[in-house]
């Protein structure tokens, strides 16, 4: 007996049914690839969060040091989180300048990327912990620097250090099969690898964290690295620190000093003792003058009536330019300290007057009572208690002594002159020197504030004005510019033209001639950092 066909209805049911089933499967499939996307967005965001952290605390770092700001520490080569002498720091280099980020001296937890391993970091050496090179705006730009280079996807130059998330282990392109083990005798009980060098243990091997891409190995080079996409041959993230991540920060640092050095300068002149107090008044230098003969990588003194330029770290060669004692005569005008030589009849004579130059020309140290010294004839007291006298007119500081011998004979005088610029200037252990910060510096002041000003400045002379500031803007006595680095079309260095530099050279400013200056947001075209030293 021949069965007949299934109704139509039931037909069409199990078309539905099968249909169903089918799109069950895709929204299954869909749901599941979502789900796997969303752990892989989650773990990628995971290793970006402890790089960005890693790279926060060197930022940080190398900011707040207080020996060499902009240092930042040497890489650790045995996985032990710190930094040791005599294993990570031998002398004054780094054991390598490739290996772990030292997470337990930056202060961080120990940071783990999605695959559970932990970060590595490669370092310029110019970069490195009790290193020799200045740290300043331009070190990582200079010729012959050792500044990092990444290639690849995400290229990048002048770049201090990298931070990398290696990933899990892989057969690289140049198939090398990455082992990250640690065995016996090679690692102590903490994981720490014990050898001789660290590297020959493969846990402590840069070559089996660090991956190839392009023919181009990130292990084998100190200065070169590459980024490139996932795949199953490279699944290194890199996050670079750039030179201006750090210095952008230190430079204000440097500023704020700089700013004090100046305001202590000011209270040194006020307060000179040695200084007759009808003349005695606080005066910052006068600015070192842009011209064509100037180099501005060396120390320039400043130059009289000069207001904006270079700051006046240079010797201004303070030196007598006039010099007499009653009975005698005086040997040494045109130096630094006059010898003074005369015949005293009977306790008359032997009183020294004179005159010393460029006082106003540099940070020089007012007079502190030890820059005379007599001989001969025995002394009856002392000297004038302020044998000196600053001359607002002439920019100069007078010398007169009264002294008073005892009986007929020669007698001798010593005066050098106040010493010749303060001791920071060129202290190797100050880091605003000896870093060379005044490369990086522009200087303006109201001449109503130097040497030959009356203390005071409004519309003549006029006060220094910083714009985009709070009010009142034209009042400052003296300001300060990080010029932070050279821009596209200003200074290069070491410096290349023949003709000298101009103030838009290192500022980017309205009219600094003019000491008129403006406070802007940091871009691509505006990189100055301008700090008021008063008010």
């Amino acid at each position: 007996m021949r069965l007949a066909p299934p109704p139509r209805r039931q037909r069409g049911l199990a078309l539905v049914v099968i249909l169903a089933v089918l799109v069950m499967f895709a929204l299954y499939a869909a749901v599941s690839s979502l789900s796997d996307a969303s752990v892989r967005v989650k773990r990628d965001q995971r290793t970006r969060d402890v790089l960005l952290r890693a790279k926060e605390a060197l930022i940080g770092y190398a900011a707040s040091d207080v020996v060499r700001p902009g240092e930042l520490p040497c890489p650790d080569v045995n996985d032990d989180g710190k930094l040791v002498l005599g294993e990570d720091i031998v002398g004054s280099a780094c054991a390598s300048l490739v290996g772990r980020l030292p997470w337990a001296t930056l202060g961080l937890p120990d940071l783990r990327d999605d695959a559970g391993e932990r970060l590595w970091y490669a370092l310029s050496n110019d970069f490195h912990a009790n290193g020799g090179a200045p740290l300043n705006n331009e070190t990582a730009y200079l010729p012959g620097n050792t500044s990092l280079t990444i290639a690849g996807a995400s290229p990048a130059a002048n770049v201090v250090a990298v931070v990398f998330s290696p990933g899990v282990a892989l057969t690289r392109v140049d198939a090398l099969i990455q082992s990250r083990s640690c065995t016996a005798g090679n690692c102590d009980a903490t994981g720490k690898c014990i050898s001789a060098p660290p590297i020959a243990t493969p846990r402590c091997n840069p070559v089996n964290y660090l991956d190839s891409a392009s023919g181009v190995d990130n292990a084998d080079l100190d200065v070169s690295f590459v980024a490139a996409a996932q795949s199953t041959t490279f699944n290194d993230r890199l996050l670079p620190i750039f030179s201006d991540d750090i210095m952008s920060i230190v430079q204000r640092r440097a500023g704020r000093e700089l700013a004090q050095k100046l305001r202590e300068h000011f209270t040194l002149w006020q307060n000179a003792m040695q200084v007759s107090a009808a003349s005695r008044k606080g005066f910052y230098p006068y600015a070192a003058p842009l011209t064509a003969s100037v180099d501005p990588s060396v120390q320039q003194p400043g130059a009289n009536g000069t207001t904006a330029g270079l700051l006046p770290v240079g010797d201004p060669g303070v030196v007598w330019q006039s010099a007499s004692i009653g009975g005698g005569f005086c040997l040494g005008v045109g130096t630094a300290q006059i010898n003074c030589t005369a015949l005293v009849l009977l306790g008359i004579g032997g009183n020294v007057t004179g005159s010393v130059a460029k006082i106003g020309g540099g940070f020089v140290q007012p007079p502190d009572g030890t820059e005379m010294t007599t001989g001969g004839l025995v002394l009856l007291g002392a000297p004038s208690a302020s044998p000196w006298t600053l001359n607002s007119g002439t920019d100069t500081l007078d010398f007169s002594a009264g002294i008073s011998f005892l009986g007929t004979g020669v007698v001798t005088v010593t005066v050098r002159a106040p010493n010749v610029v303060s001791s920071w200037v060129n202290d190797s252990t100050y880091w605003v020197s000896a870093n060379q910060w005044y490369q990086d510096t522009y200087y303006a002041v109201s001449g109503g504030y130097t040497l030959s000003g009356a203390s005071a400045c409004g519309a003549t002379p006029p006060c220094v004005t910083l714009g985009n500031t709070a009010a009142p803007t034209d009042d400052k006595r003296a300001l300060v510019v990080m010029t932070g680095r050279n821009l596209a079309g200003q200074r290069a260095r070491p410096p290349t033209n023949t003709s000298g530099f101009t103030a838009s050279d290192y500022v980017e400013e309205p009219d600094p001639a003019s000491l008129v200056f403006a406070r802007d947001i940091r871009s691509p075209n505006y990189n100055d950092d301008p700090i008021v030293v008063l008010p």
